[in-house]
């Protein structure tokens, strides 16, 4: 098994391509981690008679560079970043009104970025988030909150390094980016089984990615001509020694209208991964796919797939309606009674419960999300529906959000949502208060405080809230 990932690993990067799959999604995303600027610098590799640089050198014919005065006066760093304020609040079924939860996160997220020249950028990315609610929130058994819900953390204040990275070429062929950096891989926009690098999962609902950069060696190398590009990668964190350090490789490749990409990644105590994506646009519709595979030694593989369709109407000049669909299967999904029963046995046994990842426990899920883009007069206004249900356990969760731009530089975010049904998507509580009960062992684990957690949790309902942002 493990010389036929090596054979993927070495040829059918070679034959793929993968983009982020929705402009809002990108526009997001460059925001926050800045965009991938090499497939752009490598036009320069291309022979022309004039090319203007960043700085705007101007090359003549024959290579002869003609000075430009303006360099001199140009900042070649930019200091900026954004104050995210978010107020958030959740209602959970048999609750009193009066019991309504709040919260309350604020963040502020500075970047400084230094472009020496045209062929050397320096970049470093800071975040502080402070929670005053924190410690005056209580400490419970069990989480009635949906993990789909809004980010809370223990800490009043929180800092966390999100990037720090060097970027650099060799002959303008071969582009390097070595340290802390955020790279996502896939096509898809609700699950993502080919994102290999990221251990956490995106939380689709959110209004932002808080999700951090991870320490590594990326060199990247532009096919231009043939609209192809690989990636080599080595993971240094938590690297203490050499047989510690991963490697992942990529390909990406344009043909036609179709976007294909073949992924892998390889590192000790880790099960290998492969990973392959394809997107391709049909007219107003765009196809996107995914398949993840996870291959556990002494066993037979794990794989996860996605696919998406989605169309994008332009009835006015200003204004877009998209609609998309999404599909997801987890081979290896539970269903509810076998979460249940994972729960119970590891409230028998005495051992943590499990870490069940949101989205990704159960074997099959839909979503779907329609946006409107600058409706009516509302210019700088954008609003989506998102619906998520977990077709195993007929639980699920919908939710509506609207942003707008005010006084030039606020935006302003709101947004509501509901959740129904039994399973995870209102942690699985109203099925796990059902069943315990008449458990042939609950009087063997009545007296575990982790039961009469369970029991006494409300499961959530509603949820609620409003974000204030400014750019810096």
């Amino acid at each position: 098994m493990r010389t036929l990932l090596l054979v993927f690993a070495v040829f059918l990067p070679a034959l793929a391509f993968a983009a982020d799959p929705a402009a809002d999604d990108r526009a997001r995303e460059d925001a926050l981690f800045g965009g991938d600027e090499e497939k752009q610098a490598a036009k320069a590799t291309e022979p022309t008679t004039t090319t203007t640089t960043d700085y705007g050198d101007e090359r003549m014919a024959g290579g002869e560079t003609k000075p430009n005065d303006d360099l001199l006066y140009k900042d070649r760093s930019q200091i900026g970043g954004f104050l995210y304020m978010r107020t958030s609040a959740a209602y959970n079924q048999g609750s009193r009104a009066s019991d309504i939860s709040l919260g309350n996160s604020n963040l502020f997220d500075v970047f400084y970025d230094s472009r020496l020249n045209d062929r050397v950028r320096a970049f470093v990315r800071g975040r502080v988030i402070y929670n005053p609610l924190a410690n005056a929130t209580p400490t419970a058994g069990i989480n009635s909150q949906s993990a789909l819900g809004a980010a809370t953390s223990t800490d009043v204040t929180k800092a966390l390094l999100t990037q720090m990275w060097l970027k650099f070429d060799i002959s303008r062929s071969v582009f390097l980016t070595v340290g802390q950096q955020f790279v996502r891989w896939g096509t898809t926009r609700f699950w993502n089984p080919v994102d290999v690098l990221n251990t956490t999962k995106v939380n689709p609902l959110a209004f932002f990615d808080e999700r951090v950069g991870v320490p590594m060696v990326k060199v990247h190398i532009p096919i231009e001509k043939l609209g192809w590009n690989l990636y080599g990668i080595a993971l240094t964190d938590s690297a203490t020694s050499v047989d510690r350090l991963g490697a992942a490789v990529r390909g990406e490749a344009l043909f036609g209208h179709t976007e294909v990409g073949v992924a892998t990644i390889f590192r000790k105590g880790v099960d290998p991964k492969l990973g392959l994506d394809v997107s391709s646009g049909l007219g107003d519709f765009d196809l996107t796919g995914e398949l993840g595979l996870v291959f556990p030694a002494g066993t037979t593989p794990q794989w996860q797939a996605a696919a998406g369709l989605s169309y994008t109407w332009a009835y006015r000049e200003d204004d877009s309606l998209v609609l998309a669909v999404e599909y997801f299967h987890n081979n290896q999904g539970l269903t509810l009674p076998g979460v249940y029963d994972a729960y119970k046995q590891s409230i028998l046994a005495g051992a943590p419960l499990p870490n069940l990842t949101p989205l990704y426990t159960s074997r099959d899920y839909v979503g779907a999300v329609a946006t409107v883009v600058s409706p009516g007069n509302l210019n700088d206004a954008t609003i989506s529906a998102i619906s998520l249900t977990n077709l195993t356990d007929g639980s699920g969760t919908a939710q509506l959000n609207f942003s707008n731009l005010f006084l030039t530089d606020l935006t302003i975010e709101a947004y509501g949502g509901v959740s129904y049904g039994d399973g995870e998507m209102r942690g699985n509580l109203p099925y796990f208060q059902a069943q315990l009960p008449n458990d042939p062992n609950y009087a063997a684990i009545a007296t575990n405080p982790l039961v009469a957690a369970f029991m006494s949790a409300h499961a959530p309902l509603l949820r609620f809230g409003v974000n204030l942002r400014v750019n810096l």
